[in-house]
């Protein structure tokens, strides 16, 4: 395998660095305020856009490793601060770009259409859930962006002292690679992963002990890409999802049908697969939960009895079970699941 990979052009990177002080800036809630929506800045609200008649609930922002992202649970679409803008005000994603930087009080510049800020780095899609990653990953639209994307990765990743660990940084990279083709919705080609990890192994060459090869870590990334199964972000996903859920009230809950008494704990266990539903960033809405974590759902609830609770609700229709996992002592690997139930929260 080559170690040699072409250079990344590093276009755009002005108009990069301004929208990135205009995040900081500007975030999702108070841009709402200034467009006189004050009362969505929340996790549960009523969709703004004028085009959705929001009978319920279905709107939500959240923040994630510092960004911020919107979306619409009935379909109105998701993104961030840019692409929100241009859904509300019907512009051109250009034209959105631009009136948000005056927003933020940046002076008017009309961006041209060479210098536009590549859409894989404005509309971030979110962890469909308040979910997701330890830092956002977006979704890419062009060769050049992915190139820019990837090199990125790669960067953030690299070991840039003796004392790192070239194998937790590896793995590192490989979980935010499987997160970004999550939110893409397609697995990245065979040159794309060469590339992301040759920029790796270039930036990290100095820090490694002569004796590892490129050939011997290349070897290593592709398997640690098979063997991710959390990528960047979903761990703090459950985590959310189980604080989401630890604040609803019993007629927040899932109802189960054909069994209107159903247990408060089958039902909070359902929530819990619902909100991981939410969050879901790839296109068959699947999510990874082990039983240990789904009894966290409710307090003093054993392992075990989570299990015959799943069971249960994969029998009554309110889950799919797509893969088993396989439970070892000190892990294995987590079950794989499709909730099968409308994923908004119904009024009392």
């Amino acid at each position: 395998m080559s170690t040699a990979l072409p250079r990344v052009r590093a276009g755009n990177s002005d108009l990069r660095e301004k929208i990135d002080e205009a995040k900081r800036l500007l975030p999702m809630p108070k841009v709402l305020e200034k467009l006189g929506l004050g009362a969505h800045a929340k996790k549960e609200a009523r969709c703004p856009f004028p085009d959705h008649a929001d009978k319920h609930p279905s709107f939500s922002i959240w923040q994630v490793g510092g960004a911020w992202f919107w979306k619409c649970h009935s379909k109105c679409g998701s993104g961030d601060e840019i692409s929100f803008i241009q859904k509300y005000k019907g512009l051109p994603r250009s034209a959105a770009m631009t009136l948000y930087l005056e927003m933020a009080g940046f002076p008017p510049s009309p961006p041209s259409k060479s210098h536009e800020y590549p859409k894989s780095l404005t509309s971030r899609e979110s962890p469909e859930s308040p979910e997701f990653p330890e830092y956002p990953v977006s979704p890419v639209s062009n060769g050049q962006a992915l190139e820019e994307e990837l090199k990125g990765l790669a960067a953030r990743n690299a070991c840039t002292r003796a004392a790192d660990k070239a194998g937790r940084k590896r793995f590192k990279l490989a979980r935010d690679v499987k997160a970004l083709e999550n939110r893409n919705g397609r697995e990245l080609s065979p040159a794309d992963l060469i590339g992301v990890f040759n920029e790796w192994y270039r930036l990290s060459k100095p820090f490694l002990p002569e004796k590892e090869t490129c050939d011997d870590h290349a070897a290593k990334f592709f398997a640690e890409l098979t063997k991710v199964r959390v990528p960047t972000g979903e761990g703090e996903t459950l985590n959310k999802a189980l604080e989401c859920v630890s604040t609803l009230c019993v007629f927040e809950l899932p109802n189960i049908s054909g069994i209107p008494d159903a247990p408060e704990s089958w039902r909070r266990i359902a929530a819990l697969h619902r909100e991981l539903s939410r969050f879901s960033t790839n296109k068959h809405k699947t999510y990874f939960l082990s039983y240990r974590d789904a009894a966290r759902a409710v307090p003093g609830l054993p392992h075990q009895k989570a299990y015959e609770i799943t069971l249960a609700l994969a029998r009554l229709g309110v889950i799919k079970i797509v893969c088993v996992g396989v439970p070892r002592p000190n892990g294995g690997k987590a079950s794989e699941f499709r909730y099968l139930l409308p994923t908004a929260i119904e009024p009392f």
